[in-house]
């Protein structure tokens, strides 16, 4: 019988080598998807971190914005203590020499006030501070002091500098505000190593000077080299990479999430406001070290004016301001020195003071964030009723931060908190220009 179709081939048998090459390439394969796997899962987790890091920043931001709002309020505070404080002063004759030291210490806390809010504003752009030619002694002096009444006595505090030895040229307050974060940092580092005797924190410069060219980070010119030591438990090295970074912190828990920022002020303190350098060198049981880089003191730096003298007037001046306290000190010392004080608690108030009163009001003192009408838009208000309107612009930014074309008609401008003398002062200067009425 005849068979009819296809018939299959029958298939070989595959060698052992043709086997091991099969199972190699299998391998290989499996072998990819362990690396593809591998890489997909670091991505994840890098991709984890950036989230959190941007969830850290977008809350920063936030605060940033919140920020702006608690300044106005901080400063506001500080300005009718500062008002009041020197109306004190300007009347401290009945008063001992340790009442008036008291007066002092308060004004420079004040002023101590006002610089931190002044960085925690300027932590992300690059404002100039006004600088000085100021004695490391004197400021080392007075953090040591406060370290030494408020912190525990077995931790020494140890000065290694002598008055009048060491200039720099720099803003006092940021200064100040440099060496209390350090101070701060060394004693929670202190205790959490545990506190043991010789346990301290020292302050010391180096004799000689260097050259900026020796630090590829320098300018050229001379500087010191400030050294801030102490012997708590120190950092490793993935910590010491981030120590400057404004979202990290050593501290766990969700309520110490993104407080790193003292040591990235003093880093934009050092290297942004003051053109110097900083660095820290440190380890696990050994102790920190950082090396702040400031300029040398110099002639042109910072040169200081006489003492304003009090010369007052009989002009009408109008504070617009939402402050009470601000409204009345700043009214209390005005008043004694000769001049007439119209108050405005808003915008609009402040716009129908100044309708009712136009042809009188020789001067505007004018808060910029106000409820009912902000303080651009009075002014701007003003301006159509009397284009020649004198306005002194007081508030808690910086000058820089008032580019539009109507603020910048104003004839000057003060930043909270002021003192009195230099209100005065300005006042007296917008007051005395050309075309003023009598």
């Amino acid at each position: 019988m005849k068979m009819t179709g296809c018939r299959k081939k029958k298939m070989a048998k595959p060698t052992y080598e043709e086997l091991e090459n099969k199972v190699r390439v299998l391998e290989q394969r499996v072998g990819h998807l362990h690396l593809l796997e591998k890489e997909l899962r670091s991505l994840e987790t890098q991709f984890s971190l950036v989230e959190k890091q941007l969830r850290q920043r977008q809350r920063m931001d936030s605060l940033g914005t919140l920020a702006q709002g608690v300044a106005h309020d901080f400063n506001n505070i500080l300005s009718g203590i500062m008002a009041y404080l020197n109306i004190l002063s300007l009347t401290d004759d009945n008063f001992s020499p340790s009442q008036k030291t008291y007066v002092r210490n308060i004004v420079n806390s004040v002023k101590r006030g006002a610089a931190t809010v002044k960085q925690f504003q300027n932590l992300s752009n690059r404002a100039v501070s006004p600088k000085e030619n100021i004695d490391i002694y004197t400021v080392a002096q007075e953090v040591f002091l406060l370290l030494d009444k408020t912190t525990d006595k077995l931790i020494e505090k140890k000065l290694d500098i002598e008055k009048g030895q060491v200039f720099v040229c720099a803003d006092i307050n940021e200064i100040h505000q440099v060496f209390m974060n350090l101070a701060t940092n060394a004693v929670h580092a202190i205790e959490a190593k545990g506190l043991k005797k010789g346990d301290r924190i020292r302050l010391s410069v180096h004799a000689e000077t260097r050259k900026g060219s020796h630090l590829q980070y320098l300018s050229k010119g001379e500087y010191y080299e400030i050294l801030f030591e102490d012997t708590g438990i120190g950092m490793p090295e993935d910590v010491l990479r981030k120590a400057f970074d404004p979202l990290f912190t050593t501290k766990t828990g969700p309520e110490n999430t993104g407080q790193g920022l003292g040591l990235a002020m003093v880093k934009d303190i050092i290297t942004k406001r003051h053109e110097g350098y900083i660095e820290v060198d440190s380890s696990p049981g050994r102790g920190t070290v950082f090396h702040i880089f400031l300029p040398k003191a110099d002639d042109a730096c910072g040169l200081e004016e006489p003492p304003a003298v009090i010369q007052g007037g009989t002009e009408t001046i109008l504070i617009v301001d939402d402050d009470l306290s601000v409204r009345e000190s700043l009214q209390r010392a005005l008043e004694d020195f000769g001049y007439r004080i119209l108050l405005a608690g808003d915008g609009e108030e402040g716009l129908a003071r100044f309708k009712e009163n136009a042809r009188a009001v020789n001067l505007v003192l004018l808060d910029m964030i106000m409820p009912k009408m902000p303080g651009r838009e009075l002014l701007k208000q003003m301006l159509k009723i009397d284009p020649d309107v004198k306005v002194i612009i007081s508030s808690g930014h910086d000058e820089g931060h008032f580019e539009d074309p109507i603020l910048k008609s104003a004839k000057d401008y003060l930043k909270k908190p002021f003192e009195i003398n230099a209100l005065e002062k300005a006042i007296r200067q917008v007051l005395d220009q050309k075309g003023c009425p009598a």
